[in-house]
């Protein structure tokens, strides 16, 4: 495996499910598992449309998906519940990362959270890490307008901390989430996760590895 040696950075963005915490697999789980106890049809090929994608939006499309009795307010209650529950027990760090974020502690360069998932459940993810403190800033669900791949949540992130995208680095896994980054002007290493990267998005990338084990500083 070829080490990638990471370009000049002023600021480090990291996204959080998927790049820092491998959580896609969860919020499958938790989706198939809430969705038979609603008798809905829902297969884990299904989740595919909503890896990466704000919690809301993903409630709007299974509103359209299920039938016309489910309360989706009883849903989203139980399904958060049992998302909570899964990660309890399973919610595991990426591979590599805490050697990685030492390494980005020791650079003393500024931080950025920018997830798409809100405050307090981001928060809550960090609680068993103690990774949280050495963020500059979070950039949450709702701190923005529009979600992932727009690329509001990076242009906020970036001025939070005062530096143009040209000059950071975002770490990515997702379609929506590399595009949001690539949008904004960051420079986006890709570490895919739940699903492949688009030829596309990739080719417009900074790199893309396979895990933070690939990567380091000069």
């Amino acid at each position: 495996m070829t080490p990638l040696i990471l370009p000049n950075a002023k600021a480090l963005l990291f996204d959080m499910d998927g790049t820092i915490f491998d959580s896609e697999t969860i919020y499958c789980q938790a989706w198939v598992d809430t969705a038979a106890k609603f008798n809905q049809y829902f297969t884990a090929k299904m989740y595919d449309k909503f890896a990466g994608v704000r919690s809301a939006e993903c409630y709007q499309i299974a509103s359209e998906m299920f039938d016309t009795g489910v309360d989706m307010t009883h849903f989203i209650a139980a399904h958060q519940n049992s998302v909570a529950q899964l990660k309890m027990h399973n919610l595991q760090v990426k591979l590599g990362f805490d050697k990685f974020f030492q390494q980005c502690i020791d650079k003393n360069l500024p931080i950025a959270l920018v997830t798409s998932t809100r405050r307090e459940v981001a928060i809550k993810n960090f609680s068993n890490t103690d990774y949280l403190p050495y963020f500059d800033t979070l950039v949450c669900a709702e701190d923005v307008t529009l979600a992932k791949p727009d690329p509001e949540c990076y242009l906020k992130a970036c001025a939070a901390l005062n530096v143009e995208p040209i000059d950071t680095l975002a770490f990515e896994d997702s379609n929506p989430g590399a595009l949001s980054a690539i949008r904004a002007g960051c420079q986006t290493i890709i570490i895919p996760d739940y699903l492949p990267i688009e030829q596309n998005i990739a080719n417009n990338a900074t790199a893309v590895v396979d895990s933070f084990e690939q990567v380091r500083f000069a």
